[in-house]
């Protein structure tokens, strides 16, 4: 991409399902012919080319300039690209856009986050994410981020052309292929004809993990804010007086845990539990020093139950608890 930029560019953002959205389109692309980079951040960053993952090695912390080295790296001649807006600073959120310069914006929700940069409430988060949108842009709104009439209000005063998949109670892998379709269709490709039997899985997608030694772990940890994770755990069924509530904290997001707390509080769980990066304990709940995946499979055979969620960072893989 050094001296021509391919014809098809989307730039994913949003607070919830970024990389996500982006390997179902990724999967949209590849179904339909066309060459394409997809970069994927997060706990595990990755480079999607073909449906071909390559992971990208960090040796410090994560950095708005890696989109610049990827950029640099994508080859001459592909069709398209798809870029997962990794900046949170709101003063950084403008650079994506200036750099790929997109033909397209998919916003994929709106929720509270991030709230030590944005602070607690959604307006925060709206107004910081609003920065990383250039006026008379074209955006596809999710689901979730379509219903919140405060950003399509302010998406049409910037002159922004607006799309939407439309309020819908379909299965989330449903909401992302018409994410993935309609992205297709808006740019002038064939997104009738696309096809999601290859989508690359998400290492720390939402499943619930049967550990060799016993008992269940519900891997949620990538839902970061309570009213994701109350949905997840609705889903899964379970009883909350017999499953065991598994925190995993994060020191350089400690509003997470503040965010919820009203929720783990109100619930009536087996047991309380913060694991990760030690923070103030509590009053309720107990700390439990994993060491890896065998320690946490030790923890699942234990109680039974356990529903984790908060962060996915410095956990094992799930596939690597399943194994212990």
């Amino acid at each position: 991409m050094r001296n021509t930029r391919p014809p098809y560019r989307i730039l994913v953002t949003g607070t919830r399902g970024k990389s996500t959205a982006v390997r179902y389109i990724a999967a949209a692309l590849d179904s339909i012919g066309l060459s394409f980079s997809a970069r994927i951040t997060g706990t595990v960053p990755m480079v999607l080319e073909g449906l071909h993952e390559k992971r990208i090695i960090r040796h410090s912390p994560a950095h708005l300039s890696e989109m610049t080295w990827w950029i640099r790296s994508i080859p001459e001649g592909t069709q398209a690209v798809v870029a997962e807006n990794s900046a949170v600073s709101p003063e950084l959120q403008p650079l994506p856009s200036k750099w790929l310069d997109p033909g397209l914006i998919v916003w994929t929700s709106l929720l509270p986050d991030h709230a030590d940069c944005w602070g607690p409430q959604l307006s925060g988060a709206r107004e910081a994410l609003l920065r990383g949108v250039p006026g008379n842009s074209r955006l596809l709104l999710g689901n979730q981020a379509g219903q919140d009439l405060e950003l399509v209000l302010a998406l049409k005063k910037m002159g922004c052309d607006l799309f939407s998949v439309g309020q819908t109670k379909e299965e989330l892998p449903r909401q992302y292929e018409r994410i993935a379709v309609e992205a297709l269709n808006i740019l002038g490709l064939p997104g009738s004809e696309a096809s999601f039997q290859k989508v690359p899985r998400d290492p720390h997608e939402f499943m619930i993990v049967n550990p060799r030694r016993g008992g269940a772990v519900a891997w949620a940890f990538s839902s970061n804010d309570p009213v994701t994770a109350d949905a997840l755990f609705r889903s899964t069924g379970w009883d909350q007086e017999r499953t065991a509530l598994l925190f995993n904290h994060r020191h350089d997001r400690p509003s997470r845990l503040s965010a919820h707390l009203p929720w783990i509080r109100n619930g009536k769980w087996k047991r309380r539990i913060i694991t990760g990066d030690r923070p103030l304990i509590p009053t309720g709940f107990s700390f439990f020093p994993h060491s890896g995946a065998a320690a946490l499979a030790d923890l699942v055979r234990s109680e039974g139950s356990v529903f984790g969620c908060g962060n996915v960072r410095g956990l094992p893989l799930a596939r690597e608890v399943e194994a212990s």
